[in-house]
């Protein structure tokens, strides 16, 4: 191995830390409102922790097409940024606002008329009490789709500027709120004459806070002259077929990525739903542990993709690779601490959420299972970000396709009809998954064909 994996570059780790640290609260304050409404759930029953994990794989699946586009907003405007045409940095941003407008009106509708069909396709051998309470939540937050979307691609825009601040600030205060509307509505005030609307509170909840977040998020760009990507009503509005058709060279293959992992994790629930409630129940609780740990290494991921596609913005090839390096080293270090931390106290994050003792026997396997591979998601967040940034993402897709669907899906369906071995299989097809990918993209970053790509 190289001896510059064994030394450190001060000033790139100064960068990537400086602009990782509010995307990483950022996450991790957007992981604790799922958090907190997940242990809500709990406190209903665990048909509700069910319930709602049942829909937000579905809603997972519904969203691929604009994770998709905001993959290809943040990558171009990483690079337009770095060559320091702030112009084309603006337009970027008015191009991708449209887009994610019609997308997510015409989800949405889609999404309410063929709500039943759906539920029913995916999740129908569901117990009822499961389904009935998924079908109640899945219509009310499809409501909140168009600005969940136009949310992602406006914080996508500010995290591709290098400002991952802002997005951090509004997305506390939009999570304080959401807690609170969780707690009111779904538990109920008497004395303020507020009923108990369980876990259709919840979805209320959700919604009327992502409404508010989108509406603050927009009203700073036109109010706050101080960010590093701003608009105003003087700007061009019109449409621009070629910048439209630039974001969607990188969107739609970041769209089909997006739409094989959310279509693998959506295949592996229903694999998961005739081994009965407690194994959902438990699948879930363990997937939202792993998540609140994993927005660390979500957080050096996202600084990874602005610092390297600024860096190939501005030419420097050299600069690029040491960020991508840089970063790499640090997130490893990070995920290797989380997962020990995850492994010493997974019963006790499991009791968080349930008492079933069932449940939380369940848990406790799959908590262990993800902090033991944390490493390997992390090598596999930080080497994605960096061939994203590039506009390498075709590969990413295919990598994503035969490592998700191979192992992760795959083996994990011929191991429980084999085997019958239930909720371990599913953790030994996502152990083989991350080490296939986690290898495939170290070598296709360690080639570096990645720093002359065309955006």
């Amino acid at each position: 191995m190289e001896k510059k994996w064994f030394q450190m570059d001060k000033k790139a780790d100064k960068e990537i830390i400086s602009l990782a640290w509010p995307s990483i609260t950022e996450q991790i304050l957007e992981m604790m409102v799922g958090m907190v409404s997940t242990i809500f759930m709990g406190r209903i029953g665990i048909f509700a922790v069910a319930a709602v994990g049942m829909v937000n794989m579905l809603m997972g699946f519904l969203q691929t097409v604009f994770s998709g586009l905001s993959i290809g907003t943040t990558v171009v405007i990483a690079r337009v940024t770095g060559e320091g045409n702030h112009k084309e940095a603006k337009t970027a941003l008015i191009q991708s606002g449209y887009m994610a407008i019609v997308v997510g009106v015409l989800l949405a509708v889609i999404g309410r008329v063929f709500s039943l069909p759906l539920l029913s396709l995916f999740f129908g051998k569901a117990e009822p009490e499961v389904f009935k309470a998924g079908i109640s939540y899945f219509n009310i937050v499809l409501i909140n789709l168009p600005f969940l979307v136009l949310d992602i691609i406006v914080s996508g825009a500010m995290r591709g500027a290098g400002d991952t601040k802002t997005p951090m600030i509004i997305t506390g205060g939009v999570n304080i709120l959401n807690i609170i509307l969780n707690t009111v509505l779904i538990f109920g005030v008497p004395f303020l004459h507020i009923p108990a609307f369980g876990i259709v509170g919840s979805a209320i909840a959700v919604t009327i806070s992502r409404i508010i977040g989108v509406t603050v998020r927009v009203l700073v760009l036109y109010n706050y002259k101080g960010l590093k990507l701003n608009l105003s009503l003087k700007d061009d509005y019109k449409l621009k077929p070629e910048m439209v058709k630039r974001i969607i060279k990188i969107g739609v293959p970041g769209f089909i990525e997006q739409a094989v992992m959310q279509g693998g994790f959506l295949v592996l629930q229903i694999i998961i739903v005739p081994l009965g409630t407690v194994a959902m129940a438990a699948y879930q609780i363990g997937l939202n542990i792993n998540a609140l740990a994993f927005f660390p290494i979500f957080g050096f991921a996202i600084a990874n993709t602005t610092l390297v596609g600024q860096s190939l913005g501005e030419k420097n090839y050299e600069k690029a690779e040491i960020y991508s390096r840089e970063g790499m080293k640090i997130t490893m270090a990070v995920g290797f601490v989380i997962g020990i931390v995850m492994i010493i106290f997974s019963k006790y994050l499991a009791v968080l959420y349930t008492s079933d003792p069932l449940v939380i026997k369940e848990s406790i396997g799959i908590v262990c299972t993800f902090g033991v591979i944390e490493p390997l998601l992390a090598i596999l967040n930080l080497c994605s970000a960096t061939l994203k940034a590039a506009g390498d993402i075709k590969y990413v897709m295919i990598t994503s396709f035969v490592g998700l669907w191979t192992f992760r899906v795959i083996l994990s369906f011929a191991l429980i009809h084999l085997f019958g071995i239930g909720l371990t299989a599913v953790m030994i097809g996502i152990f083989f998954d991350f080490c296939s990918r986690s290898i495939m993209y170290l070598t296709r970053v360690h080639n570096g064909k990645w720093k002359y790509i065309a955006v």
